[in-house]
């Protein structure tokens, strides 16, 4: 049954507008020719395919039944290369492998002899049209389920969605039927994590992440075939929304950089740059408001751009501006700019000439100067620290103020040795203790001291005594021998809280002299305890003769230790006492020794009433009899007689000496005769209690 003629008169005249509405590639021998479709037909060997018309699918209004009933024919060719005027030659389909099926052909499977340009033409006596489609065929890459040049690339941002979808398969799903897909990565079956979902022919991302990136294959049965269809699947950073960064030379603000004219010059500028999809780096120099292309010197020259690394998308890249010979006019601010769809950042560079080697010379010396003289003047302190700090006190110094209503300037202590454990050392160090430090500090540094066995008779209150003219001294001075640690001259100080207190906030200096090595003798221990009980503490070291000097380092950090006094020296000659010198005590009995040897005395009349005569006669003798004490001279009472001495033991006994005789002075107002004349009111030995005669007896 032939159609109504105003059917065919209207398909024709929609066929004829159809031309007009899309531009013409070509016409030869009368037919329209559309030259290669855009569609390209792509297929794995061994895969179905099915290669349409494309004049049905985008060039004419009209299907493949319209055609027909109008009296339009289809005829398909080939051409073996994929040229468009490569020779063409109608097809002769076997109905087997390769079968036309309406406006189609279909491979079942597509081979490798597939490959070329295939044309259908749609005509009749008057009309005609002609288009061609590509159909590739290619073998998978070895060990792979692909070829990488067949794959489809979708990208994804990191942390977000993605859906993949298996494209091209709709000719494989039979109509009401849904398809049954099975997705693998890198052509391996894969456990998708829970966030990942497959429905129908999707395959989704609720979140993607790194390990993501790679090659998604789908595979479906069509027949007796698979059909697989791969999409390689990219993960890029979020699409960036700031500037780019750049990291040298540093932004908003000018580096400085002097070179001397005629050297060579590279500078290079590196980026960092956000994804920002497939927008390339923007980066260039610029000298002042001129781009460096614009400046007309050869010698001066920018590279290309160079992608350093890369990672997700995102990008560091660099620059580089290079001067061959530098020249006067090329000094000057250097730019680099940055630039991407959110901003433009840039940072400069200042081209300066080197100074001459001369004023970089000059300089260095001078900064060499300055050093040498900081670390001459540092060694000059360390080495004369305490030489320097005297002659500053004596020049500019003011006397202390923090002990003004103190009586003394220090508080000697010292043990004293028996005399049937002397030895030369143990002499050299009485004689030190006793007459060389007192002597030097009184006699040339004008000090006051307080020796307790010189200034002050033991008495009931003796501990208290003692507590009492420490605390009256500006500084303590502990002479320590080996003598003072065995017999631990220290107790006194612990057996007083006052005393101890005194020690232990820093209410009073301590000076301690160690005249010998004090290691490995008995309660060396305690002697180190003691050491770190004291809160304000100097140790000063006793070499024996090498310390004799005055200008020796000893009596330095002696006197810079000691209270400052602005009182001229009583001795002018430089060397201190030498060894063999007479001392200041050379001529003296100590009150302990007077005591000993007037008891001693009494002691023996009382026990032999034969000697008592004698002991008598010799004492009226002897009235004038002096007793010496530093140069100062007392007579002995006219007349009378030593009052008798009770059997005392092994206790020391001492005599009531006035004190003020004993510190060289005479009783104001009173003639010598008329003290000669007057007995002494104070004159009984007293014996002392045993808790203070084992004390006082010992130490000072």
């Amino acid at each position: 049954m032939r159609p109504p003629i105003p059917l065919l008169i209207l398909l024709y005249i929609a066929l004829s507008k159809t031309q007009k509405v899309v531009s013409k590639r070509g016409s030869v021998d009368g037919c329209t020719d559309w030259s290669v479709d855009y569609l390209k037909y792509r297929v794995l060997q061994g895969e179905p395919v099915r290669l349409k018309c494309a004049l049905f699918y985008g060039y004419i209004r009209a299907n493949y039944s319209q055609a027909q009933s109008v009296g339009l024919s289809l005829m398909w060719y080939r051409s073996s290369g994929l040229g468009h005027s490569d020779f063409e030659e109608p097809i002769s389909f076997d109905g087997a492998r390769m079968s036309k099926e309406e406006d189609a052909i279909w491979f079942r499977p597509a081979d490798l002899q597939d490959v070329g340009l295939y044309s259908c033409v749609l005509r009749n006596s008057t009309y005609c049209m002609k288009v061609s489609m590509s159909l590739t065929v290619a073998e998978n890459d070895t060990s792979m389920c692909y070829n990488s040049n067949m794959r489809q690339t979708e990208k994804a941002e990191l942390s977000k969605s993605k859906d993949i979808l298996c494209p091209n398969i709709d000719d494989y799903i039979e109509p009401g039927k849904e398809p049954d897909i099975v997705w693998y990565k890198e052509c391996h079956p894969k456990q998708w994590r829970a966030s990942v979902i497959q429905k129908r022919d999707i395959l989704s991302f609720q979140e993607v992440k790194e390990d993501d990136i790679g090659n998604y294959t789908c595979e479906i049965q069509f027949g007796g075939f698979l059909v697989r269809r791969t999409t390689e699947l990219t993960v890029t950073a979020p699409l960036t929304d700031k500037p780019p960064k750049i990291l040298f030379p540093s932004e908003n603000k000018i580096s400085n950089m002097e070179l001397q004219l005629g050297a060579a010059l590279n500078l290079t500028c590196r980026a960092f740059f956000g994804y920002s999809g497939d927008v390339s780096p923007l980066v260039y120099w610029m000298k002042g408001e001129k781009f460096i292309e614009d400046l007309d010197e050869e010698r001066v020259q920018e590279s290309e751009i160079k992608l350093v690394r890369e990672h997700l998308g995102e990008q560091e890249v660099a620059i580089s501006l290079t001067i061959d010979s530098l020249e006067e006019e090329d000094l000057g601010n250097y730019s680099c700019y940055v630039e991407n769809g959110i901003g433009r950042r840039q940072a400069t560079i200042q081209l300066s000439r080197k100074a001459e080697l001369m004023y970089t010379v000059e300089l260095a010396g001078g900064l060499g100067a300055i050093l040498l003289l900081l670390i001459f003047l540092i060694s000059l302190y360390k080495c004369y620290r305490i030489e320097l700090m005297l002659f500053y006190r004596r020049n500019f110094g003011s006397e202390d103020v923090d002990g003004e209503n103190k009586d003394y300037d220090a508080y000697l202590s010292y043990t004293k040795v028996d005399p049937d454990q002397w030895s030369q050392e143990t002499r050299e160090e009485e004689r030190f203790a006793l007459e060389i430090l007192p002597d030097v500090l009184e006699k040339h540094y004008g000090y006051k001291l307080f020796i307790p066995d010189r200034d002050l008779i033991p008495t009931g209150t003796y501990i208290e005594d003692v507590a009492r003219c420490v605390d009256q001294s500006k500084r303590l001075i502990i002479v320590m021998t080996p003598n003072y640690v065995v017999r631990r001259g220290w107790s006194i100080f612990e057996l007083e809280t006052r005393l101890r207190n005194m020690l232990v906030t820093g209410e009073i200096k301590v000076i301690l002299i160690e005249c010998a090595e004090l290691r490995g003798i008995m309660n060396y221990q305690e002697v180190e305890a003691l050491k770190h009980t004291i809160k304000t503490l100097t140790v000063i070291k006793w070499r024996g003769t090498k310390s004799n000097k005055l200008n020796s380092k000893f009596w330095k950090q002696l006197q810079y230790e000691m209270p400052f006094r602005r009182t001229e020296p009583m001795l002018t000659h430089e060397p201190a006492l030498d060894v063999s010198e007479q001392g200041p005590f050379g001529e003296l009995q100590t009150v302990s020794a007077i005591s000993m040897a007037a008891a001693t005395s009494t002691a023996m009349a009382t026990a032999h009433p034969e000697l008592r005569s004698s002991f008598h006669n010799t004492y009226h003798t002897s009235m004038r009899q002096k007793h010496y004490y530093r140069s100062y001279e007392y007579d002995m009472p006219p007349g009378g007689t030593l009052p008798p001495l009770s059997s005392l033991g092994n206790q020391h006994t001492y005599c009531n000496i006035p004190l003020t005789l004993l510190n060289g002075q005479r009783p104001p107002g009173k003639s010598r005769e008329h003290s000669l004349e007057e007995p002494h009111a104070n004159n009984a030995m007293l014996p002392l209690l045993p808790r203070e005669t084992s004390i006082s007896s010992v130490i000072w």
